[in-house]
């Protein structure tokens, strides 16, 4: 339907909870459409995207699994729309990685979020659909569930923060050592 613009911090809309969505009209199936033109056509490739990121302060998200493509080092994606989400910690381990936001342009951080989480939420049919993620996958669903929650990254982010570039650098430093 329409690409529209990333909000970027400082925006107020990012700061607060999503109102919860309560019924799956051509409204809503609209938005979703938004979302997903928006994701597709960032110049930064993002892993997920919350409504209120595009100025919709509406408890809807889509969320992307990654996994191998059919030739070697490409990757493909399946895309989840979450309304309503709620998560549910699955196991209580935990990991430490880096995090970056489409709203939070060049900052990145490392942020401690569960392994394993359960997920519950309407699809964007209306379908309650349940599932269980893991790794990045449920990393980017608490991410973007976080923002729906008002929350964003960067006030969970342990250490100091780096840019694109000196993250490529460390990556680029560690590849070669």
């Amino acid at each position: 339907m329409a690409v529209r613009k990333i909000v970027t911090i400082p925006n107020l809309i990012l700061d607060k909870p999503c109102q919860k969505v309560t019924e799956v009209n051509s409204e809503v199936k609209e938005i979703i459409q938004d979302l997903k033109d928006t994701l597709l056509n960032s110049v930064q490739p993002g892993a997920g995207l919350a409504a209120n990121q595009i100025g919709i302060n509406k408890q809807i998200c889509i969320v992307r699994d990654f996994f191998p493509g059919e030739k070697p080092g490409e990757e493909t994606y399946k895309e989840y729309v979450l309304i309503n989400p709620q998560m549910k910690v699955a196991s209580q381990k935990q990991a430490i990685d880096w995090e970056g936001c489409l709203s939070v342009p060049d900052i990145f951080g490392m942020v401690q979020r569960f392994k394993k989480i359960k997920v519950d939420a309407l699809n964007e049919q209306g379908k309650r659909i349940s599932f269980t993620a893991e790794g990045f996958f449920a990393r980017t669903i608490q991410h973007e569930i976080d923002h729906l929650n008002g929350i964003i990254f960067t006030s969970k982010i342990i250490g100091s923060t780096k840019t694109e570039k000196e993250l490529d650098h460390l990556y680029d430093t560690k590849k070669l050592g």
